[in-house]
């Protein structure tokens, strides 16, 4: 034997020998796979390439009339409203949904692509429970205009490839690995939008354009309707002049502004965490709290009506739904300062005065041991035509105390810690007897408020209650009260 014949057997053995491995090792994977079904769906046969990539659906989308798919979550008919220019699920219509999720699905089914051909059906051993296409995890059919159809499957994951499945399509005996958004597999709680006022801002430009009006709020911690009006007073000499809400029920007290302010801004930007139920039973009502909300609020969101009901609220979640809306959603509790804890007390102003410094023309203090009398002068900086006296002059203003002159500094200190009262409770009844202190407040003529008493009863030993008009009765503490009157004495 020669040596070259010698070689070129040798590479011919070794050649059979690698041959032989990869068969085996071909064969041991395959016998690692799950044989328990064996579903064949196929129609005709096409060729086999463990490689080549390509298409196996090429459409226009301006062609898609409908969409019917289902996955292991929910299922859905997809068409396209093209009058008001929006992608309809038949089983969400009339929800808030997003329509950017949406349009993944209506795009996506015009170009499927395969990055390589598994297998076929034709091949020997072939079974479907090993690709996960005896059982699918995605179903979706297609119609075109023309009434051209497709038709395909999903089944497992394909490992080690990100959203990548085997695929199946109708008339098909191949077995591709295509590349598939995960939008398709999602649900109900996956479409609905997490904005909770969607369908109430859908046509806003921006959400600049959100408006709150009034608010009315009942539940667990309100005894009967709780009311926030607007405040639209501009009059200075107006104890609630700068507060944005006014509470006119129970009773007629300014809003904290801080307050106000997170209320406003809690429900004009609410993100939900999840959408948790859609169309509740009974017993998932009852399950999150909606059979008694905690609290029902009933207020205008750009000049409609909207109603908000809040249910059961844990240490990290507040469940809430809409009127009208049959979506149970939770949110993060860390996001809602003021709303998961809602009460009168968390919302009236614990300020017990707000006297404008710059409508006072005369104030007198009086008790059993101290009388004060501050008489305050003003004049314009600029001529000012005397039947045209406005809020807007630039003022000089002075100050007499029991006819003395003083500086104008040591009398607006005063005002400030008169203003620096901290309401205890609010709207207690009215102690008997003779108040303690009185305060007289007189206003310049064009703030078209005359004046005003307020007499501070004795309420306990460490309590004097506030009566101001036709105000509530709060409380403020006798502390103040004493710190009052020893300034006012040294004046």
């Amino acid at each position: 034997m020669t040596k070259k014949k010698r070689n070129l057997i040798l590479l011919l053995a070794a050649t059979l020998i690698m041959g032989g491995l990869l068969w085996l090792v071909i064969r041991l994977d395959e016998e690692n796979i799950d044989h328990t079904h064996d579903t064949d769906t196929s129609e005709t046969s096409e060729n086999v390439s463990s490689s080549d990539s390509g298409i196996l659906i090429n459409e226009d989308d301006e062609n898609l009339k409908k969409i019917v798919y289902s996955n292991e979550k929910a299922s859905y008919t997809v068409t396209l409203d093209k009058k008001a220019g929006e992608i309809v699920f038949s089983e969400l219509k009339g929800l808030p949904v997003n329509q950017n999720f949406m349009e993944y699905i209506w795009y996506g089914v015009t170009q499927l692509t395969y990055d390589s051909v598994i297998t076929s059906t034709d091949a020997e051993g072939y079974k479907a429970s090993a690709y996960g296409l005896d059982k699918p995890s995605l179903m979706v059919n297609a119609t075109f205009e023309g009434d051209k159809k497709y038709k395909f499957i999903a089944g497992s994951a394909v490992p080690g490839c990100t959203d990548t499945y085997y695929v199946r399509l109708s008339g098909d005996k191949n077995v591709y690995a295509c590349a598939i958004d995960s939008v398709f597999f999602m649900g109900n709680d996956y479409f609905l939008s997490d904005d909770v006022f969607y369908s109430y801002d859908k046509d806003l430009e921006s959400e600049s354009d959100i408006s709150i009006g009034n608010i009315n709020l009942s539940g667990d911690n309100f005894d009967g309707k709780f009311v926030m009006q607007q405040n639209k007073t501009s009059n200075q000499s107006d104890p609630f002049c700068g507060y944005d809400y006014i509470v006119t029920s129970p009773i007629r007290w300014p809003a904290k502004s801080s307050s106000a302010a997170l209320i406003v801004h809690e429900l004009t930007y609410m993100t939900a965490s999840d959408a948790v139920v859609l169309n509740p039973t009974k017993k998932q009502l009852k399950q999150y709290g909606f059979d008694t909300p905690s609290c029902t609020m009933n207020f205008t969101r750009n000049g409609k009506a909207c109603t908000l009901y809040i249910g059961n609220i844990t240490k990290t979640d507040m469940y809430v739904m809409l009127k009208g809306q049959p979506i149970i959603y939770s949110l993060d509790v860390d996001g809602l300062s003021m709303l998961h804890k809602l009460s009168p007390e968390n919302i009236y102003s614990d300020t017990a005065l707000s006297i404008s410094i710059e409508t006072i023309s005369n104030i007198k203090i009086q008790s059993s041991n101290v009388k004060r009398n501050m008489a305050v002068s003003r004049k314009a900086k600029e001529s000012t035509a005397a039947a045209e006296i406005s809020e807007d002059v630039i003022y000089t203003y002075s100050v007499k105390v029991d006819g003395n002159d003083k500086k104008y500094s040591v009398y607006t200190n005063f005002i400030k810690l008169l203003n620096n009262s901290v309401v205890q409770n609010w709207n207690v009844k009215k102690p008997a007897g003779k108040p303690a202190v009185t305060i007289t407040v007189d206003y310049f003529d064009n703030y078209g408020r005359k004046s005003d008493v307020i007499e501070f009863y004795k309420y306990s030993s460490r309590a004097y209650a506030v009566v101001w008009g036709d105000y509530p009765v709060n409380t403020v503490s006798a502390t103040w009260l004493s710190q009052i009157l020893e300034n006012a004495e040294k004046l």
